[in-house]
Order: structure tokens, then C-alpha cells, then sequence
């Protein structure tokens, strides 16, 4: 998954959870970032977001920031400010979709979650050529030693990711609408 992939991903993934705690956000008279469900997103975005993140970042580094940017000329605490920050676009994504719950507006979380999925969709369509190859930013750009994204660890390590990631969406969601729909 490239970067602007998984900004996305955040940021879809705090709306759906805004969405599936709607419930809770609506009964509580605290804000919706003091909810658990907003707990529950944060661990998720911390256990299993970021981590995802993380890895394609250190294993595929220059392949995740699409050969934009050679990774070893970023420093590391400009790498830990950029993942605080997708944290940070999750938690957005769930104040704008609890805010939106709050008001009765549930279609429009819905209509936010779908276009944060397209706008996920959008940058691996638009760099395919750059995603069907891997390697560094110098191999990439002198068009030298680059093997094809199914040939190598790289579709392994990314199939795995995807899984994870779509577990832990599943689980997510799952148990803040039930810890919601509890509450009524």
C-alpha cells in the first residue's frame, strides 16, 4: 500500500468507526473523541495501522512514498512526525463522522467512508506503473536492478498487510457497534 493509500485507509477507517458507534456517540453527552469506541479506533490505529505503515515504510520504503522521494535522505524523526500524523487523520476522520452521527447526518458518513475508499483506489491506479516494480528510488530512477511487484517479497509482505489490515477493520468495527448497540 502506498502512502497516499493508507491516508485514506485512516481516514476511512475513523469515519466507519464513528459510524458504526453511532449509538454511543449519540446517547453520550461527551465529545466523540472521549467515547471508548474512539479508544477502540485509537488502539486500532496504533496496534495495527501504523504498523502496517511502518513496515512498508522500512522494508519497501521508496516503493510506499511511490519513488517520490529517496527514503534514506529522510530523517527519521520526520518519518515518526508523518505517522504520528496518519494517527492524527484517523482521529479526524472519526471527529468529522461523529459529528456528522451526532446531527442525524449518518448518510453522509457513509457517502465520506465511500469516497475515502476511491481516494484509496485512486493513487494505485494512477501509479500502477510505478507500483508493478520494485526497488530503490536510485534503481527506479535509473532504470536499472528492478524486479516486478509479483516476483519478489514484496507481493508476500503486502498480501499479509492487506490481510491483517482487513481483519483488523472487521474486528473494529465489529466491536464498537456491538459495545454501541448495547448502550440503547
Amino acid at each position: 500500500m502506498p502512502l497516499p493509500t493508507v491516508l485514506c485507509i485512516a481516514f476511512g477507517t475513523g469515519l466507519a468507526a464513528a459510524l458504526a458507534a453511532r449509538n454511543e456517540i449519540r446517547l453520550s453527552a461527551r465529545h466523540p473523541l472521549l467515547t471508548r469506541s474512539y479508544a477502540a479506533y485509537a488502539i486500532f490505529a496504533l496496534l495495527v495501522l501504523v504498523p502496517i505503515s511502518v513496515y512498508f515504510y522500512i522494508f519497501h520504503g521508496d516503493w510506499f512514498l511511490l519513488y517520490l522521494f529517496d527514503v534514506r535522505d529522510i530523517p527519521s524523526a520526520v518519518a515518526l512526525v508523518g505517522f504520528a500524523c496518519e494517527v492524527g487523520l484517523g482521529t479526524l476522520g472519526f471527529a468529522l463522522g461523529g459529528s456528522l452521527v451526532r446531527s442525524q447526518r449518518d448518510n453522509a458518513v457513509g457517502a465520506f467512508v465511500a469516497i475515502a475508499v476511491i481516494g484509496a483506489l485512486v493513487p494505485i491506479a494512477i501509479a500502477s506503473d510505478r507500483l508493478a516494480v520494485v526497488g530503490s528510488y536510485a534503481e527506479y530512477h535509473g532504470g536499472f536492478g528492478l524486479t516486478r511487484f509479483g516476483e519478489g517479497a514484496m507481493l508476500q509482505g503486502a498480501a499479509l498487510m492487506i490481510v491483517v489490515l482487513v481483519i483488523g477493520v472487521a474486528f473494529l468495527l465489529t466491536r464498537v457497534w456491538m459495545a454501541s448497540s448495547r448502550q440503547t
